[in-house]
């Protein structure tokens, strides 16, 4: 039997909570409820409450006149994600061991694949926004290795947080000819070293998080 059907308050929030960890809506936006309420064509209330819900969470600050604007994380808060992204993705290769199935690196590989055929993508938006999404999937993937639906709750909360679009922003132009092939090793150790694995995963962290340390400005 499945479980209990969501509120309104609830799909509005999921919606909202999709749409900030994708980067459709950016930090530093600001969310009309009146204009979010039209567009999914529901009353102003249960935006409202699903604002009202981010809010508590730190993720938007609610204004007068029925709008907010999406908080935009500062720098110490960025460092902070990625150190916690790593614990989780690193306690994830820890638990699966040698033990992953042949669906999940297929599907690794897939991405892989995907992200060595940017190479050659000339339309510089429709590149960011496809390496964005594939970076996403790859570390998503990683997470459910795990098999810990609570370990995945948490990788969401931290991606709304500090989403891949803002990390891309500031770590893919300086990684970028290695970026494929940085995950195609992590890929390829799974399935031969795991505890290799592990190393690589924490050196592709300390990259891109040495790219923030060097930054001296916020991202406000």
């Amino acid at each position: 039997m499945g479980g209990p059907a969501k509120s309104l308050v609830d799909r509005v929030y999921e919606h909202l909570l999709e749409q900030i960890i994708t980067g459709t809506i950016r930090y530093g936006d600001t969310i009309s409820i009146k204009g979010m309420a039209g567009r999914l064509s529901v009353s102003s209330m249960p935006v409202r409450e699903a604002l009202k819900r981010l809010e508590f969470e730190g993720v938007v600050d609610i204004k007068p006149r029925s709008a907010c604007t999406v908080r935009l994380p500062s720098r110490r808060t960025i460092l902070e994600v990625y150190a916690l992204r790593e614990a989780l993705e690193v306690y994830a290769l820890s638990c699966c061991g040698a033990r992953i199935s042949r669906e999940s690196l297929a599907r690794m590989e897939e991405i892989v694949d995907q992200m060595r055929l940017l190479r050659s993508e000339r339309d510089t938006a429709e590149k960011k926004k496809r390496a964005i999404a594939l970076d996403r999937d790859f570390h998503s993937e990683i997470c459910a290795l795990a098999g810990n639906e609570l370990l995945n709750s948490l990788y969401r909360q931290l991606s709304l947080r500090v989403n891949m679009t803002l990390m891309h922003e500031r770590t893919f132009h300086a990684m970028e000819e290695d970026w494929a092939e940085m995950h195609a090793d992590v890929v390829s150790s799974l399935q031969k070293e795991p505890v290799r694995a592990i190393g690589l995963l924490r050196s592709h962290f300390a990259s891109a998080t040495e790219i923030w340390r060097k930054d001296g400005e916020d991202p406000r």
